[in-house]
């Protein structure tokens, strides 16, 4: 299991702009135009630490990149889900049709309909999706679904443990109830500290906060347990899952799923500017955008596993998964510039 972490208390804040370092910066025309500051570190296979950049010790929320873990959790509380439908509660999906229909299906195998989920209603993410919505919709028109929204693979997971756990469904977010109280413990167990503070996550679960060096450990742990002997079955599941039904993490052509397709790397995005990745022999990244912003996290956290991970990631096939991960900057819809690294993050590569 990973090391244990001394992450740095603080009641009320992450990190602060002073602690910062520059991990991109955007060029339009030669011209720096904007600077994404923020923190980045890199562990190894056994939880130490290879390299970081800022104050990864500092508490964060780690939002929607702990997705892979909670649904550990979900797994060990009973939760009846294969293939497809792990990667879903892993995930933060499109709201397609597809993936409307893998989260109906885990609660159809749990007796339940999408009036048990306690996610927000949401119109599908793409246009091709509310399409969708609109023809399979009757005279009265399509409406929002908690189904669609990006969340609802992990509350379908949740609810499937509830049920094959013999637990009460209507209070499955109450930070008391046993499915977070497992939640709690995989954490720690995996990311090597306790959770001592907890919010609300924008699609109503409960949200810990710990630091980035304990996130990184946590997702390399679960990259790691295919080929671990001494790793937890559903841990393993989780990581295999991601791997093969790369389309229910993210959506077919959006960033999560073309690295996990396209490298075979894990990949999670969260909310306001967080990233994790891991390589298959464990070495992970995470990375967290001070400003919540999203145009740091794939090119930092894929050049550092390059760099910490020789030969877990294909170095052919990097050049062109940056090209459609990372953003691009135009100009009457022509390149003008390019999101860069920034010394900080150039200074840790050979």
């Amino acid at each position: 299991m990973p090391q244990k972490s001394a992450a740095r208390q603080s009641p009320s804040a992450t990190f602060s702009p002073a602690e910062a370092v520059e991990l991109v910066h955007v060029v339009r025309n030669g011209f720096i135009e904007s600077r994404t500051t923020g923190s980045a570190v890199v562990t190894a296979p056994d939880g130490s630490v290879l390299a970081s950049l800022g104050a990864p010790e500092a508490l964060i929320y780690p939002r929607s990149t702990l997705k892979p873990l909670q649904a550990i959790a979900s797994l060990r509380q009973g939760a009846r889900l294969v293939d497809e439908q792990i990667a879903l509660a892993c995930g933060s999906h499109r709201g397609t049709a597809r993936h409307r229909q893998a989260a109906a299906t885990i609660l159809s195998y749990a007796g339940m309909d999408e009036s048990f989920l306690q996610c927000p209603p949401a119109w599908p993410a793409d246009p091709a999706g509310i399409i969708q919505l609109a023809r399979d919709a009757g005279p009265e028109g399509p409406v929002q679904t908690p189904l669609a929204y990006n969340c609802s693979g992990k509350h379908a997971g949740f609810l499937s443990a509830c049920k094959h756990g013999g637990h009460d469904p209507a209070t499955y977010l109450d930070l008391d109830h046993p499915v977070q109280g497992e939640v709690a413990a995989v954490l720690e167990q995996y990311c090597g500290e306790p959770v001592t503070r907890w919010g609300v996550d924008g699609c109503g679960a409960p949200a810990p906060v710990l630091s980035l060096t304990g996130l990184a450990r946590g997702f390399g742990a679960v990259a790691a347990a295919p080929d671990r002997r001494d790793a937890e079955v559903h841990a393993a599941a989780v990581a295999t899952a991601m791997l093969e039904h790369p389309w229910a993490v993210h959506g077919e052509t959006n960033t999560n799923t073309v690295v996990i397709r396209e490298l075979g790397l894990l990949a999670k995005l969260g909310a306001d500017g967080v990233m994790a990745m891991a390589a298959p022999d464990g070495t992970s990244v995470a990375v967290k955008a001070l400003d919540g912003g999203t145009r740091a996290g794939n090119l930092v956290a894929l050049v550092l596993l390059a760099q910490f991970a020789p030969g877990q990631v294909d170095l052919e096939a990097l050049p062109g998964v940056l090209e459609t991960v990372v953003p691009k900057i135009l100009g009457r819809g022509e390149p003008v510039g390019r999101v860069q690294l920034a010394r900080p993050v150039l200074d840790l590569l050979d």
